[in-house]
């Protein structure tokens, strides 16, 4: 399928508001941005495939206040690729951005000039790469392309999510064919843990109680800790961040407090999982970070 006018000329507006950026944030860009118009005339003949995919994930970390903290973006199907943008978002009363180091050698000509940091205090970075030679490169799946270092300056309690987004800069990846990709994306959190992490609970009208795991975030176990007033069957599910169900067990719960152990062979993917403990007449719900070994 060719692309539609309307998102091709949303595609080159969006460009050259990029173009012009790297344009007045330094000279060095202008070899790049040359490069960037020159693949826009291949993209806008290209077609759309939802078939292919490429992944891009973002690494989860528990930190205090004033620790600093890496963040590693890594990438999976990343096959025959010679063009990737994307933006990253983070909350700025959470995060405070450093810097950007350890540019993979796997993609060639990728560096630091690939990276607007204009909006950084707004929490908004961009990151752009593509192969000058337009031949196509393989990545190893998992392989970090680079990594975001942060100063974290939020109090107890707080989070941040780690966001692949649309703002400023679309995300886009083109294959050596001009094919566009189907891309999807697994955000990372950052957590401030505190001292209500393990303490708080939500309760249903039966009296039913549901905990915060802990520990919170984990990478190896962790354990659910679900309190009830009489003895009853219930079933615990674990969704991933689309709502796909990776895990279940219906067990019979006993009167008072219940501890369910969750280890990893059951969460193969670092990222946010949502628990839910359903009774027959309610159910509750809270989340689990699972960061990776």
């Amino acid at each position: 399928m060719k692309l539609s006018i309307p998102y091709t000329f949303h595609f080159l507006e969006k460009v050259n508001v990029l173009a012009q950026y790297f344009i007045n944030k330094c000279n060095t860009y202008l070899n790049k941005i040359v490069s960037v118009f020159f693949c826009i005339g291949i993209i806008s003949l290209s077609t759309i495939d939802t078939t292919a995919q490429i992944t891009l994930i973002a690494g989860n970390n528990t930190a205090n206040k004033g620790e600093t903290i890496d963040v590693p973006l890594q990438v999976k199907g990343f096959n025959d690729i010679f063009s990737l943008q994307f933006s990253v978002n983070w909350d700025t009363t959470v995060l405070a951005f450093k810097e950007v180091h350890s540019f993979t050698e796997a993609l060639p000509q990728f560096r630091a000039d690939g990276v607007g940091v204009e909006n950084i205090r707004e929490g908004k970075l961009i990151v752009i790469w593509f192969d000058n030679s337009l031949t196509g490169i393989d990545v190893a799946d998992s392989t970090e392309i680079l990594v975001l270092r942060f100063e974290v300056i939020g109090e107890e309690g707080a989070n941040s999510s780690i966001a692949f987004t649309n703002e400023p800069a679309l995300i886009e990846a083109v294959d050596a064919t001009s094919t566009i990709l189907d891309v999807e994306v697994i955000d990372g959190e950052i957590v401030v843990p505190g001292n209500t992490t393990t303490t708080t609970f939500l309760q249903a009208q039966n009296g039913m109680r549901l905990f915060q795991n802990h520990p919170n975030p984990f990478y190896k176990n962790t354990t659910i800790k679900a309190s009830f007033s009489t003895a009853e069957w219930v079933l615990l599910t674990i969704t991933d961040t689309y709502g796909r169900a990776v895990f279940e067990e219906r067990f019979q719960a006993s009167n008072g407090i219940n501890n369910i152990l969750i280890d990893t062979e059951q969460l193969t993917v670092a990222g946010t999982y949502t628990y839910t403990l359903s009774s027959s007449t309610h159910q509750l719900s809270k989340q689990m970070i699972v960061v990776p070994q």
